[in-house]
């Protein structure tokens, strides 16, 4: 009596010798195999099980299970794509692997690359979108498999092919057709900026004609002018944005640096969109800002990583920040949203200027202009969330070490004059005040996103040793109101992220590179000291009246 895994494998064969006979007229019934396996689940799964190894499957797994996709989509394709997402999440965890093993226990054809990328761009109904999520997690996995192996599979640069090969397909679909191509275009765009971030080899395989020169395909569709598809080219600028993150998870890499503040067909769009162009054209009305906040992320790029480039794509980027600086004088941003572009804008460019060249800085201490319209908040009086941004801002441009998630030595400060100077300009910026002045009236504000941009600046003023004297002697307009005293007070902050910052505060006023016992009182240090040992939690005992003894 034959056991049932051999009539399953009879049936498969059976099944896999119709799909190979070209006399039918007919596709091969699934009922068979339903029949044997307990629905279309199960058969999914039972051929899913053998596509890691062809070389040992007679039966053709892949084909067969192709050919059900194909032949009955609605009835196979969501399942396909979970059973497979699930089994490749599985098997290629990276996490459990070893790297030293040179002989690989699966293997991923690109027959197989080919199935899944078309179960990525396939479904053109909103009620699909499950199965190109579950695609594209189960393609992004396997390139972190392969970028984990070395790339010894060649599996991110066969992707890459299959991707740019589907996409020039789908960019000669018909007009009836243009909507469900331009989802299906976005679908591979954010797959390949994923896959971008795993490392500097694949943002290389990316830009190589040998993967298909995909991202010169998406360049197209977020620069391309005219541009006949604005909600296309808007998505597409916000993928391209995606590769400006910079984090513990996807750390920068040189190769992403070199793209992003080096490539000229980049820069040239982009400044097209803004309005600067060597042709008469004005600042884009639809995807300008958009087209903006990819110019700021770049900034960002560029004060993190522009002593990691060569020096020629340092020179495009000083290019870049010169015809940016131009951009900014020429807008007059509207509504809230507008405005914090415009606050992220100038101070990413204040801070790619002051630590790059001297001339740079110089230039952009003295466009009075530029940093009057970002650091006032005297137009913002009524708009606390702008505030806070105004002052957070310029926190990150005095220290931008206390806003990494991990310890980065690429990561350039400015210089303690233009630290200073920036401090001094927030002052003029805002009726020539005292700076601390400015900066306490912030702090005691009702609202508490403005004390917490203050928070923000104070902490970044602490670490910088050339601003700390400054700090610890302002005394008031009344001789007696002083910074230490407002510091000390903990009555005058009731929210867990208002005290956790002030005693982010104390901590950076005590570190080594701080001598602050000489600039206060014994006992306000003592309290400092130990408000540092017991946390953020502490609550001070010390009279106010013995803080500046």
């Amino acid at each position: 009596m034959a056991s049932p895994s051999s009539d399953i494998e009879e049936a498969m064969s059976a099944f896999v010798a119709m799909l190979a006979d070209d006399s039918s007229a007919s596709s091969p019934d699934a009922s068979i195999l339903e029949s044997k396996l307990g629905g279309p689940h199960g058969v999914v799964t039972a051929l899913v099980r053998k596509l890691w190894l062809p070389r040992s499957d007679p039966n053709n797994s892949l084909l067969v299970l192709v050919h059900l996709v194909e032949a009955y989509p609605k009835k196979y394709m969501h399942i396909a794509a979970s059973v497979i997402r699930r089994d490749i999440e599985q098997k290629f965890d990276t996490t459990k692997m070893d790297t030293g093993n040179d002989d690989p226990a699966h293997e991923v054809s690109d027959v197989l690359l080919l199935a899944l990328a078309k179960l990525l761009v396939a479904p053109n109904s909103d009620t699909q979108t499950g199965i190109a999520t579950d695609a594209h997690s189960a393609l992004l996995s396997l390139c972190k498999w392969d970028n984990h192996e070395y790339h010894k599979s060649n599996t991110c640069q066969l992707l890459f092919q299959q991707l740019a090969t589907l996409w020039k397909f789908l960019q000669q679909q018909q007009k009836d057709k243009v909507r469900e191509s331009s989802t299906a275009q976005i679908r591979i765009a954010a797959l390949m900026i994923d896959v971008c971030l795993l490392g500097g080899r694949e943002v290389t395989l990316a830009l190589s004609d040998d993967a298909g020169g995909i991202m010169n395909k998406l360049l197209n569709l977020a620069l391309a002018f005219p541009n006949k598809d604005i909600l296309l080219q808007m998505t597409s600028l916000d993928a391209l944005e995606g590769l400006a993150v910079n984090n513990k998870d996807f750390p920068m890499t040189s190769e992403r640096a070199e793209f992003l503040l080096g490539n000229d067909d980049l820069h040239r769009g982009l400044l097209h969109l803004v309005g600067i162009s060597i042709e008469d054209v004005e600042f884009d009305s639809i995807n300008g800002w958009t087209a903006l906040r990819l110019l700021t992320e770049i900034c960002r790029v560029g004060v993190s990583s522009s002593n990691s480039v060569v020096e020629s794509t340092k020179n495009k980027f000083h290019s870049l920040l010169g015809s940016f600086q131009r951009v900014l004088h020429t807008l007059e941003p509207q509504g809230e949203i507008e405005r914090l572009s415009y606050i992220y804008a100038v101070s990413s460019l204040v801070a790619s200027c002051a630590t790059s060249t001297e001339d740079m800085s110089n230039s952009i201490l003295q466009d009075t202009t530029l940093l009057n319209g970002w650091l006032s908040l005297l137009s913002r009086s009524s708009q606390p969330k702008l505030k806070s941004a105004v002052l957070s801002s310029l926190s990150q441009v005095i220290e931008p070490g206390i806003w990494q998630e991990t310890a980065d030595t690429s990561t350039t400060r400015p210089s303690d004059y233009i630290s200073v100077s920036l401090y001094h300009a927030f002052g003029e910026a805002n009726n020539q005040k005292d700076p601390t002045e400015c900066l306490l009236a912030s702090a005691k504000s009702p609202f508490v996103e403005e004390r917490l941009g203050a928070y923000n600046v104070l902490r970044a003023l602490a670490s910088r040793g050339c601003c700390v004297r400054m700090l610890l002697l302002y005394k008031g307009d009344d001789g007696n109101s002083t910074f230490v005293e407002w510091l000390l007070n903990q009555d005058n902050e009731s929210t867990n992220e208002g005290r956790q910052a002030k005693y982010n505060i104390v901590q950076s006023l005590l570190s080594d590179d701080n001598n602050i016992e000489g600039l206060i009182s014994t006992k306000a240090f003592r309290e400092m000291q130990l408000w540092r040992k017991r946390g953020s939690s502490h609550r001070t005992t010390i009279p106010w009246d013995l803080a500046t003894e």
